[in-house]
């Protein structure tokens, strides 16, 4: 690709008013392949990891149910490629203005039904994240410890996506009311935290694979567990405007500027 997906006024308008746009299915083929291969990857890497230390639960990662494997700074090639690429610069141009940090890249894989097998473990309420296999109401910037400027998270969907498989599902601005960074709790039975508690069902995006949501760190969302028979396999790419946090101080110690978005930006 040349150049990334030109956003919409529609779809720029959607961000300010609900803190979220979708990009439907503006991957092409090749592109998903080399990130599904990635995510393999990620995968293999989790079960060694996993296999060293004699556990079946690492993080958030449950062998033979859900992945979690995140990276602060990029280190592979191909991921790198696409992380500060022209699809990722053009969606940072559009949404953030001409200067934008990589602050962390997760894939966000939940294996459905399939998995069930000898070789899988459960899902059970241990203490680690997630461990339920679902992801509670939160926001991205719940999970900062100090105040900082929202940043943009990127979703990408690697499968099609549907309510049955662990839907990325959002709570709009305009519905919610809260465009802030709200304090967290612990969620004792899932062990992750929790920042709404409210009745709010939230929008459920069903998308192609190829899609990407961009959405606000102060956008509130959750995803349930995948209870299809196919994997449900997401990449997350997080950007900031700038690698400090509201002290001044560094936040995001092993962030990566893009570059191309304006020249000489500092």
């Amino acid at each position: 690709m040349n150049q990334g997906p030109a956003l919409s006024a529609e779809q720029l308008a959607q961000f300010q008013s609900d803190g979220y746009c979708l990009l439907p299915a503006v991957l092409p083929q090749g592109v998903l392949a080399v990130l599904r291969e990635e995510c393999q990857e990620a995968i293999i890497e989790v079960h060694a990891r996993m296999d060293a230390e004699g556990v079946d639960v690492l993080g958030g990662s449950r062998r033979g149910l859900q992945y979690t494997p995140g990276f602060g700074r990029v280190d592979r090639r191909a991921l790198r490629d696409f992380v500060f690429g022209p699809t990722m610069t053009e969606i940072c141009t559009s949404l953030m203005g001409p200067l934008a940090y990589s602050i962390w890249t997760q894939f966000s894989v939940k294996m459905g039904s399939e998995a069930s097998s000898q070789h899988a473990t459960t899902f059970e309420s241990d203490g680690n994240p997630q461990s339920l296999g679902r992801f509670s109401w939160h926001q991205d910037s719940g999970y900062v410890p100090k105040e900082h400027d929202p940043y943009l998270s990127c979703w990408v969907a690697l499968d099609d996506v549907t309510e049955e498989n662990g839907a990325l599902t959002v709570i709009p601005f305009t519905e919610i009311g809260v465009r802030t960074r709200v304090t967290h709790l612990a969620d004792g039975l899932n062990g992750d935290l929790v920042g709404y508690f409210g009745t709010h069902p939230g929008v459920p995006l069903t998308m192609p694979a190829g899609s990407i949501v961009c959405f606000s760190s102060n956008l509130f969302h959750s995803s349930p567990q995948n209870k299809a028979y196919d994997p449900r396999r997401a990449l997350l790419v997080q950007y900031a405007a700038t690698r400090h946090g509201s002290d001044g101080e560094v936040l995001f110690g092993d962030a990566e500027q893009l570059h191309g978005l304006l020249t000489g930006a500092k």
